[in-house]
C-alpha cells in the first residue's frame, strides 16, 4: 500500500487534483475578480469550443506549421553547409550572430509594420524566430563530426550522396533535433505574441480580446489552451525524437 501511494504515478495524478482544490478554495474565499473558479472556466470553455477550434486555434497551428516547416528545411540545410565548410562559416557567422541576438518579441512589431497583419506575416515571424536554433544545432553537429570518418569515406570512394546519409546526417541528427525542439517551442510562443499585437484570428487574439472585454474566464480558457497545446507539442516531439535517436545513448534521457 505504501509503495502504491508513494509511486510517481500517484504523485503525478494527485498534484493537479490538489491544485484544482486550492484554486477553487482561493477563488471562493479571496473575492478577487481576476480569479475565475474552475467551474466558470469550464463553462466558458464549453461556450468557446464549438467555434473556437476553427476560429482561434486552427489558424495559430497553421501559421506555426508552415513557418516552422520552412525553418526546419532552411535551418538544417544552411547549418550543415556552414558547419562543413569553414570558409562559408567564417563569412556568415558575424551576420548570423548579430541577427539572432535580436529578441524574438522585438521583431514582431517591426515585421507587422512592414508586411501588415496577414497570416503570411505571422508565418514569417515564426520562421525568423525558430530558424536560428535549428541552424546553430546543425552547424555545431557538422563541426563535431570526426574528420577521420569523412576521410575514410573519401578513401573508399563513397559517393557524396551516400556519405551524406550514412555519415553526416546520423552524426548531426542529435544536435539538429535538439535545435528543432527548441525552435518548436519558440515558434508557438512568437505566433501567440504576433496574434496579440494585431490580428483578427488566432488563440493569442482570443486571449487579448477576452482581456479587453473583461472576460476573465475567457482569458483563463485561452491561457490554459495555449499551455496544453504547448505541452502536447513538446511531448509528441519528444517521442518522435526518441524514436529517431533510439540508437543514440542520450535517447534514454530525452523528454
Amino acid at each position: 500500500m505504501k509503495r502504491i501511494l508513494g509511486s510517481p504515478a500517484i504523485a503525478f495524478l494527485a498534484l493537479p487534483v490538489l491544485l484544482l482544490v486550492a484554486v477553487t478554495a482561493y477563488a471562493a474565499l479571496a473575492n478577487n475578480i481576476f480569479i475565475s473558479t474552475p467551474a466558470d472556466v469550464w463553462a466558458r470553455f464549453q461556450e468557446w469550443w464549438p467555434t473556437g477550434l476553427q476560429r482561434d486555434l486552427l489558424p495559430s497551428l497553421i501559421n506555426v506549421a508552415v513557418g516552422f516547416a520552412a525553418a526546419v528545411v532552411v535551418g538544417t540545410a544552411a547549418g550543415l553547409v556552414l558547419g562543413l565548410f569553414p570558409t562559408a562559416r567564417a563569412l556568415w557567422s558575424p551576420l548570423i550572430d548579430f541577427i539572432r541576438a535580436i529578441p524574438d518579441a522585438a521583431i514582431v512589431p517591426v515585421l507587422l509594420l512592414i508586411f501588415g497583419l496577414g497570416p503570411g506575416t505571422r508565418m514569417l515571424v515564426v520562421f525568423l524566430s525558430s530558424v536560428w536554433p535549428i541552424l546553430i544545432g546543425a552547424m555545431d553537429g557538422a563541426q563535431a563530426i570526426d574528420p577521420r570518418q569523412r576521410e575514410m569515406g573519401r578513401a573508399f570512394r563513397v559517393p557524396r550522396t551516400r556519405g551524406f546519409f550514412a555519415v553526416i546526417l546520423p552524426a548531426t541528427s542529435p544536435q539538429i533535433l535538439a535545435g528543432i525542439k527548441i525552435g518548436l517551442s519558440v515558434s508557438f510562443i512568437v505566433v501567440i505574441i504576433s496574434e496579440m499585437f494585431g490580428s483578427t484570428e488566432g488563440i493569442g487574439h482570443f486571449v487579448i480580446a477576452s482581456q479587453r472585454q473583461f472576460d476573465i474566464a475567457g482569458v483563463w480558457v485561452g491561457t490554459l489552451v495555449i499551455a496544453i497545446i504547448g505541452y502536447l507539442l513538446n511531448t509528441v516531439f519528444g517521442l518522435v525524437q526518441r524514436r529517431i535517436l533510439h540508437w543514440h545513448p542520450s535517447s534514454r534521457s530525452l523528454a
